[in-house]
């Protein structure tokens, strides 16, 4: 009897006192902070429910706790408690929304991909004219490298049509400046020595990232007509522990025993200084998560490039120490100008994250160059009235605009503007 006492009572005085050091846990979460106390909190139950959130986040040996559940869960049932991450074959571990994205569900619909394609298209050869070059990249995403490795039950779910495959085909039938890396990917993947893709990781492996970067650094200095400064692998190195990202999803499982990842091979890359008078041209990087491999695990754009990253089509600090998956530290500017002052505009996003195609910055440079008419404005404003009294359409964008950390009306308004293109067609 005592001892049950003492375990229940030895959580409290770990709070109290530590007595066991502790880890932090992986993964973000918001340290909920102490409520302010109110006696209108307390009759309306608010304060007692905030002190108990407050409580259960500072209890001892809370991170212990959760990785004894964690890995209950991982070792018995093959369940990840991540958010939205999948426990496949060998141990793979896959985002499932980029599983059902692989799978042809939340397919975009044939007309928007290609009004959007035609967009893409017109500032594509809108910005040709002031000589600066607009390269569309696609990356692989994990689930769709790896969909041998998909858990037993989804391969049993019908596979459609997805919406990378609509944006990849309109882009080649547009004549889109693209660069597809998924197909390489997997044309790659029987002959790589190493993992491209790593165990417990979400993007590319640095191995693949430097076999992603090279591509497209030949392929924008072939089409825009530079002469880059030079870089070469040195040597490489194979370790049985991963660098960087390379682990970032094993991290958020929190278990008591990490996950083994595959061994991994990192290439050591050496970059020269430009030659005398030779200077570096400027590049507008607009993308998702995956652009931070080739602008910070592997710097090829800094070290080639006077770069700026647009992360998700906000305009981050440089140097921003913003992490994948992190908020970004936003900074004002004229759009149209800074575009104008590029040689090139580099737009990458991974396979999944093409739904949210761009998130905006096509919509925005199309407005920029090619601005809508009085008669269109007002076009516009009519369908954006009406959309926005639809309850299902407020109930699609405010959850797209959670997804996204981007502004409702502002995405209210780009539905508008894509409807009423759509009926002009």
């Amino acid at each position: 009897m005592g001892l049950l006492l003492l375990l229940l009572l030895f959580p409290a005085v770990q709070a109290r006192f530590p007595l066991v050091p502790e880890s932090e846990l992986g993964g973000y979460a918001e340290q909920v902070p102490h409520p302010d106390f109110s006696l209108s909190g307390l009759f309306d139950n608010s304060y007692q429910a905030a002190l108990a959130r407050y409580v259960d986040g500072r209890i001892g040996l809370r991170g212990y706790l959760i990785q004894l559940r964690n890995q209950v869960a991982y070792s018995l049932f093959s369940v990840g408690k991540a958010n939205s991450v999948l426990i496949g074959k060998d141990g793979v571990l896959i985002d499932e929304t980029a599983t059902r994205m692989y799978l042809g569900q939340r397919f975009v619909g044939e007309d928007v991909v290609r009004m959007n394609v035609r967009r893409l298209k017109t500032v594509q050869d809108t910005l040709a004219k002031h000589n600066v070059l607009l390269v569309f990249a696609i990356a692989p995403d994990k689930s769709n490298f790896f969909s041998e490795k998909f858990p037993a039950y989804f391969d049993r779910l019908p596979h459609s049509r997805s919406t990378y495959q609509a944006y990849a085909e309109q882009m080649k039938h547009q004549g889109v400046n693209l660069v597809d890396l998924a197909p390489l990917f997997r044309h790659w993947k029987d002959t790589a020595r190493y993992p491209l893709f790593p165990r417990g990781g979400i993007h590319w492996s640095g191995y693949g990232a430097t076999l992603a970067a090279d591509t497209l650094m030949r392929y924008i200095a072939q089409r825009g007509h530079l002469q880059l400064p030079r870089y070469r692998v040195t040597g490489y190195d194979v370790e049985d522990q991963t660098r960087d990202s390379d682990d970032d999803v094993a991290r958020a499982l929190n278990l008591l025993v990490p996950q083994k990842p595959f061994r991994m091979l990192y290439p050591r890359v050496e970059f020269d200084e430009p030659l005398p008078g030779q200077p570096k041209p400027n590049l507008l990087l607009v993308g998702d998560s995956f652009g931070w491999t080739i602008e910070s695990f592997y710097p090829y754009l800094p070290k080639l490039f006077n770069q700026q990253f647009w992360y998700y089509n906000h305009a981050v600090v440089q140097d921003n120490p913003t992490q994948p998956g992190g908020p970004p530290v936003e900074r004002q500017l004229d759009r149209k100008t800074e575009i104008l002052k590029q040689q090139v505009v580099l737009v990458l996003y991974s396979q999944y994250n093409l739904w949210v195609f761009t998130n905006g910055f096509v919509d925005d440079a199309y407005r920029d160059f090619c601005p809508p008419t009085a008669a269109d404005e007002a076009g516009i404003r009519r369908l954006q009235a009406q959309l926005g009294q639809s309850a299902a359409v407020q109930d699609s964008l405010w959850k797209q605009a959670h997804d996204t950390n981007r502004d409702y009306d502002q995405l209210l308004h780009e539905m508008a503007m894509r409807a009423y293109e759509l009926r002009r067609q």
